[in-house]
């Protein structure tokens, strides 16, 4: 990255969080600056009046003297309620940046049309370092504006200065190399902060390991407790040993640089001493330099210290224009030109299909040519990597393929909007989530209007239960629909992995009648008997679906005396298509769905 490419990147991370800001609260934006400005002014301003006070009191100029006290009086009062007031306003300001950040990495995070994001690992270094991050990204505009104020208060204290003798303006110069070091004190912070986002992630990765119900079996099973204490140490060590290096670089920099203003200091002091005692300055005079030059050089460290957490804040909102560009980006890739058909009359075809994950050459998926017609339960089957889910997400619009074409009836899903298409879709996905809501709620949210519907929403969930195997869990919920899931909540309760599974294939058929249902190994942690239940009652909800409007079901799954049920089966293998066909021709066919229908049938005696 160039110089010219930093700057632009600190002045677009400074206006995100002020726009943010502005967006956020408008007013106590606005009056955080007034506040901050003011106060500064007035507390430079106590100098003047000091001077003018002692000034009178030497000639003896009563009037003159009450004007002065009256202006040392009123700067500390000022001071103090300016100061007050400001860091209510700011702090009030703060709570609602918070608020409006975390919903703007919430709206960003949740609404990409792609899963890149949560996928990739550049963009998750990324966003769990801003995650990370979060309390200096919440103090950027405070900082901000305390910079700001800074400046003001510069200028105001040389404006005194200048008044005594214009030489004193030089003062402020021999804090110019504390100022310049600052930005590269502060670049030696974001280099450590870069150096370090990849070494925090897998430290945050292992302490989470030890956090997690799963994981934790499996750290007392192999005794690896141990080990991974063993490697967040290391991890932590590498973090430590990076910024001590750069720490020890800008805690040198800036003695050396403090060291100037030093000299600048005692030498401006007695300048006007010199000058008093020649008659050419006042006491009074003598008295604001000293003053003012004590508070250039709290100004100017406080100066370079602000500016280096500000870069710190900026450096946690580059994060975040990080990932505003990575939406930007992907959203301007989107050209609506089409929408999507009410109906299937022909069905889905994948022309040439391709897909390699972001930073790798090995593609998943090869040329992928398939043809799902209308109306039609399709079944894929492959071993373990054939790309079996790379395929389905790509189905979903979760992938972008690398190449080729996904087409309902001919018009290409990359031509419709992504939040319009996946309407029309429903899905439940082998990864699926645990949504720790009410259950009415866990599966209602398969279909917000009719949860959003008083009269209709049981009706609907009920519906939805009993279409996933899933009506025999309300019994044994003390609250019915209204029983709190996650023992992490009062009242709440935890579930088997496969009543989980079950409440995900309920929300997927909370949707009546989508033109795509994907079911990616729906019933992975249900018996094999309750699966074959299962599959019985989406193939009469599939045929009634294809009637309405030709709607396609595609099941993945791993038991292939299910999958002899479904209308096409599809053979996936090191991610091309093997074969294609009805379970009964691709049998007498002989090929590789033969010897695995075969291995497994044969297991199972």
């Amino acid at each position: 990255m160039t110089p010219d490419d930093s700057k632009q990147n600190w002045r677009r991370s400074a206006t995100l969080v002020l726009g943010v800001a502005w967006a956020a609260d408008p007013w106590r934006t606005a009056l955080a600056f007034f506040a901050l400005a003011a106060q500064v002014v007035i507390a430079a301003l106590f100098a003047y009046w000091l001077k003018l006070l002692i000034d009178a009191i030497a000639v003896s100029d009563g009037r003159a003297a009450v004007l002065g006290a009256c202006g040392v009086v009123g700067s500390i009062a000022g001071t103090s309620v300016f100061a007050s007031w400001g860091s209510r306003v700011l702090a009030g300001l703060s709570g609602r940046l918070r608020y409006w950040l975390n919903r703007r990495i919430l709206e960003i995070s949740g609404n990409l049309p792609t899963i890149d994001l949560h996928e990739t690992p550049e963009h998750l270094t990324q966003l769990e370092a801003l995650r990370r991050q979060q309390y200096q990204l919440y103090q950027a505009v405070p900082r901000l504006i305390a910079l700001l104020a800074s400046v003001i208060r510069m200028v105001t204290m040389g404006v005194l200065l200048a008044g005594v003798t214009p030489a004193l303006l030089a003062l402020p110069l021999f804090g110019i190399p504390a100022l310049l070091v600052s930005p590269w004190t502060g670049g030696l912070f974001r280099a450590g902060e870069e150096r370090t986002a990849e070494p925090a992630r897998r430290a945050e990765h292992l302490l989470e390991l030890t956090a997690t119900a799963g994981a934790a079996k499996e750290i007392r099973l192999f005794r690896i407790a141990g080990e991974l204490r063993s490697r967040f140490h290391a991890e932590h060590r590498r973090i430590r040993r990076i910024h001590h290096r750069l720490q020890l670089r800008a805690a040198g920099i800036g003695v050396v640089s403090r060291c100037f203003f030093v000299i600048g200091y005692v030498g401006a002091v007695a300048l006007v001493v010199s000058l008093a005692a020649e008659g050419r300055a006042t006491v009074g005079d003598a008295v604001l330099t000293a003053t003012l030059a004590g508070q250039v050089l709290a100004l100017v460290t406080g100066s370079a210290e602000t500016l280096q957490l500000t870069v710190q804040s900026l450096v946690a909102a580059g994060r975040l224009l990080y990932v505003v560009d990575l939406e930007r980006s992907v959203r301007d890739g989107v050209v609506a030109t089409a929408e999507p058909p009410k109906a299937l009359e022909h069905g889905i075809r994948l022309k040439g299909v391709s897909y390699h994950y972001p930073g790798t050459d090995h593609p998943v998926l090869h040329g992928v040519d398939l043809w799902l017609p209308a109306g039609q339960t399709v079944a894929i089957v492959g071993d373990n990597g054939a790309g079996k889910s790379t395929l389905v997400k790509i189905l979903a619009g979760m992938y972008r393929p690398s190449s080729g074409a996904v087409l309902f009836d001919g018009i290409a899903v990359g031509a419709m909007d992504p939040a319009e298409f996946r309407r029309h879709l429903s899905a439940c996905f082998q990864d699926h989530a645990r949504f720790e809501f009410l259950v009415r709620e866990t599966v209602g949210i398969g279909d917000l209007s009719a949860l959003a519907d008083p009269s209709r929403r049981d009706v609907a969930v009920e519906r939805a239960l009993d279409s996933a195997g899933a009506s025999d869990l309300l019994p044994g919920l003390a609250s019915g629909l209204d029983t709190q899931l996650g023992p992490r909540w009062p009242g709440g309760v935890d579930l088997s992995g496969g009543q989980w599974q079950k409440l995900s294939l309920a929300r997927a058929m909370m949707r009546f009648g989508p033109l795509l249902l994907l079911l990616d190994e729906p019933a992975s942690a249900i018996d094999a008997e309750a699966e074959h239940d299962l599959f019985r009652r989406w193939a009469v909800a599939s045929r009634q679906a294809a009637a309405r409007n030709g709607g396609v079901t595609v099941l993945v799954s791993h038991r292939l005396s299910t999958v002899r049920m479904a209308d096409l089966v599809v053979v996936l293998d090191k991610g091309r298509v093997a074969e294609a066909g009805t379970h009964d021709d691709l049998i007498r066919h002989g090929g590789l769905y033969a010897e695995m229908y075969r291995l497994q049938s044969s297991s199972y005696r």
